[in-house]
């Protein structure tokens, strides 16, 4: 493997969402893990929907000049999925080798997933056998087949071969888990949040182990939206004017005596979002006896741009009554990041959690998890 990464072979990871895309190049050097080059760039307005790149030729090219501007000479590339369609589960299985399940793996799913198997890209892992069961714990990932259709398209007119489609979720916990520059999040029950413009995604991170994954469709452009129906503004003005909102105080500082009208918008959906994400933490906790250890989450983690409103930590953390941080990726990570300026890291750091994890995808073995 490490004969390819050191040749003419370069991998990046490229992180298409419906605000912007990122690109990250990661390579194993004689001292460990480099970053070696990072860039964003807006993605073209409406040109996603629904998870589902519908403008191919405008997001290529601009991944081609966000790579030429960077100075990112990659030939091959991993990208992510995620979304209510997106389904990840784990199932059991009769015990059979995994050449059998493969090719009977639609069958088998379609008893444990409604969507249609035609339409559906289904993939699969084995994760271990149930002792004395005569079964096997299976992790099944069935996407929308045109989902992943418009991703490696997206990446083959970019002029990159698409090595792999992986799900956002499992790229977030190999960034802020597996690279954390400690083992804290290996030995404790952690929630990923993934707070990005059209989705938020809850990850439920258990002793390394990723236990539990839910959609919740409110998120930046809901936030944005409202200031716009508000003010009466375009979109691109409301989302500045959203910025600049928390530009002299702090979400957690703002109160009903602050004169911000968007805030007045902004904050029944900010906590909304917050009692659904509540719900999906009690939803974890649900399965195990009351006072467990194994039920208590120790922490929450804000990645994606909307995690770049300032004092939104702490308002999430005072709503849960959970510690809650934002993500610093590349600065709480076991990869160098000399060769890239810190002032961009400061800027783009939560929004790089994903392509991060993407980037190191090819670069180190997977690491079984569970699901549910």
């Amino acid at each position: 493997m490490f004969s390819s990464l050191f040749g003419k072979e370069t991998i990046v990871g490229i992180d298409v969402g419906s605000s912007c895309i990122k690109a990250v190049q990661v390579e194993p050097t004689s001292r460990g893990w480099e970053l070696v080059n990072a860039a964003v760039m807006p993605t073209p307005i409406d040109a996603i929907k629904e998870g589902v790149v519908i403008n191919i030729a405008d997001v290529s090219h601009c991944i081609r000049s966000m790579l030429k501007d960077a100075g990112m000479k990659a030939t091959g590339a991993i990208c992510a999925i995620s979304g209510s369609q997106v389904i990840v589960r784990q199932v059991q299985f009769v015990k059979m080798p995994e050449a059998v399940l493969r090719k009977s793996i639609k069958y088998e799913a379609s008893k444990h997933i409604s969507s249609s198997m035609d339409d559906s890209v289904v993939e699969f892992e084995i994760l271990a056998e149930v002792p004395d069961q005569g079964q096997m714990d299976v992790m099944l990932v069935a996407a929308p087949r045109e989902m992943v259709d418009s991703r490696v398209q997206v990446i083959e007119s970019a002029g990159l071969d698409p090595l792999s489609v992986d799900v956002e979720a499992f790229a977030l916990i190999r960034s802020l888990v597996e690279f954390s520059a400690s083992d804290e999040y290996l030995h404790k029950t952690v929630a990923l949040i993934d707070m990005g413009a059209s989705h938020t995604d809850v990850n439920i991170v258990s002793r390394g182990e990723f236990v539990l994954t839910r959609n919740i469709p409110i998120a930046g452009n809901s936030f944005t939206n409202a200031v716009k129906s508000l003010v009466g503004v375009s979109f691109e003005e409301a989302e500045r004017l959203k910025i600049e909102m928390t530009a002299d105080t702090p979400l957690d500082q703002i109160n009903k005596d602050t004169e911000s009208r968007c805030w007045r918008v902004v904050q029944p959906l900010l906590d909304e979002l917050v009692r659904e994400i509540r719900r999906s933490i009690h939803y974890y906790q649900s399965q195990f006896p009351e006072g467990s250890p194994e039920a208590l989450v120790s922490k929450v983690i804000l990645t994606g741009g909307s995690a770049r409103m300032r004092g939104i930590g702490a308002y999430v953390s005072h709503k849960l009554s959970i510690p809650t941080e934002i993500a610093d990726v590349l600065n709480q990570t076991a990869i160098s990041t000399d060769r890239v300026p810190a002032d961009f890291l400061a800027e783009h750091g939560p929004v790089l959690a994903v392509v991060t994890g993407l980037a190191l995808k090819e670069l180190v073995p997977e690491t079984k998890r569970k699901v549910a």
